[in-house]
């Protein structure tokens, strides 16, 4: 890995998609915000605590791991991956520097969302709360991204890399428990709940907004596991071919 390539790769995609990157950080708040309206109107309010957990993992899980999964694919499809690994570029430089962008794009709105989710639903947190719960939140970020970069390496049909990325992120964001508690599921969906990422995502985020240790931990321990399971699969796709170059 060499520093000066990783920059070079997150500058150019990001300078690459300049054009869009505004409306992007747009629809990233306007949303989840639209959500997080919704359940304060219909939503039991025991559980608004966890609305606010809910709509930062649906941000920073979401978009990242949908535009990581797409862009790759795409990169794959128009032999722009070709082109950055011809220009020097090994593949570590090229995943992180992928990453790198989305996580500096992806920040602000993680920010202005936790913001204005505190303010929507009357909730005071101190200062060491609201930046734990920022730094999960980037941290899910990274993470949804690397999951992301492994389903766009890994299939070869970009067809089926557009549909799987836009349909798993809605089981994942409501069979698990991001916008409930655990505790409220029967005992066979809490084991079911239990293999999700996203169940993990929301642990972390919960665990810091909370100033709880051992729910951050398990969270955190799932995170690198799904982590983990990401760049194995990824290196395995570099090393059977399926990424030109």
């Amino acid at each position: 890995m060499r520093p000066g390539n990783v920059y070079a790769v997150a500058k150019y995609i990001i300078l690459s998609s300049r054009a869009w990157i505004y409306a992007a950080l747009g629809f990233t708040l306007m949303f989840p915000i639209l959500w997080l309206l919704l359940l304060k109107m219909v939503g039991n309010p025991i559980y608004v605590e966890y609305f606010i957990v809910g709509t930062v993992v649906n941000t920073s899980f979401g978009i990242p791991f949908i535009g990581a999964s797409q862009d790759i694919s795409m990169f794959k499809r128009e032999t722009i991956y070709s082109m950055l690994f011809a220009n020097g570029a090994d593949h570590f430089d090229i995943a992180l520097g992928y990453i790198i962008q989305v996580v500096a794009l992806s920040t602000p709105s993680i920010v202005a969302l936790l913001a204005l989710a505190v303010i929507m639903m009357g909730i005071r947190y101190g200062v060491i709360q609201i930046t734990l719960a920022v730094a999960a939140a980037i941290l899910i970020s990274l993470a949804s991204a690397l999951l992301g970069y492994a389903l766009g390496v890994g299939v070869r049909n970009y067809r089926v890399v557009n549909q799987v990325s836009q349909i798993v992120p809605w089981p994942l964001l409501l069979l698990a428990p991001v916008y409930y508690p655990i505790t409220i599921l029967p005992t066979t969906l809490r084991y079911v709940a239990l293999i999700l990422p996203t169940t993990y995502m929301a642990f972390t985020v919960e665990g810091a907004l909370n100033l709880n240790l051992s729910t951050l931990a398990m969270g955190l321990l799932g995170i690198l596991a799904y982590s983990s399971a990401s760049v194995l699969i990824t290196r395995y796709a570099i090393a059977r071919g399926e990424v030109n170059g």
